[in-house]
């Protein structure tokens, strides 16, 4: 894992901690409506904090690019 993937997780774990689950259950493909929010909110952080790239995201959520696009774009909309 590169220094931009580490800082990606660092949110994940964050997330997991604030949302009381686990990295485990969001990086997960279910489509329970509340982990989908919580990982738009993911995306949004890691590309809005960190800059990282679409690939880059999902590489570490283990989505497309376009996914994190599009969950991006989501949450943006919210």
């Amino acid at each position: 894992m590169d220094e931009i993937d580490q800082k990606i997780m660092k949110i994940i774990e964050e997330e997991a901690k604030a949302n009381g689950t686990t990295v485990g259950v969001l990086i997960n493909h279910d489509r329970m409506m509340w982990r989908c929010a919580i990982r738009q909110r993911i995306m949004w952080r890691a590309r809005t904090e960190l800059k990282a790239s679409y690939p880059a995201i999902g590489r570490v959520m283990r989505r497309t690019h376009a996914a994190v696009l599009r969950g991006v774009r989501t949450y943006e909309e919210r």
